[in-house]
This record gives C-alpha cells, structure tokens and sequence, in this order.
C-alpha cells in the first residue's frame, strides 16, 4: 500500500460486524481469496455483486482485484482508521 502506508507500519482496524460497511476510497483489511491465513490491505475501489474490488495504491507492485478478482465480502475484516510508522512502534520498546 505505499505510499500510503509503508512496510512493518501497524494499523488500527475497526472491525466490521453490524456497523456500516466501508466508504468507497477507503483502506480496508480483508482476509486473502487464496491464502487464508494471509490478509490483504488495499483500498475499496467499489462494489460489485460478486464482492468488493480492493486495489493498492501502487498498481505496479500489488497484488489486488486486477489479479484476483472481486474479493467475497465475507472475507472483510473491518476499515483502517489509524496507522502507527514503523519508527513510531519500535520507540516503546
């Protein structure tokens, strides 16, 4: 997801269960299609009827929809709300 977000940043997730769903533009975390045990975070480009169509902000180097299709909304984790940068994380320790 860079630029918006950069490798080992941490992110606050808000969990999605009865609230309402994400925005269109916003950054969502998702379970992988294929690797469940991996988790995508990209940005809700839009919905289809077939599920959610998640891109990264750099097309060149993600993985996404473009690849993997439409992602089943019930692999939907919850929308980012927060991030914490590395350096900022690896100061408390």
């Amino acid at each position: 997801m860079q630029p918006t977000l950069e490798p080992g940043d941490r992110v606050l997730v808000r969990r999605l269960g009865r609230k309402p769903a994400p925005s269109l533009g916003s950054v969502v975390v998702a379970w992988h299609p294929q690797r469940s045990k991996l988790r995508l975070i990209k940005r809700l480009s839009r919905l289809e009827s077939t599920g959610l169509w998640l891109l990264g902000d750099n097309p060149t180097e993600s993985t996404d929809s473009r690849q993997l299709g439409a992602v089943p909304t019930n692999l939907l984790i919850g929308e980012v709300v927060g991030r914490l940068p590395l350096g900022e994380s690896e100061q408390g320790r």
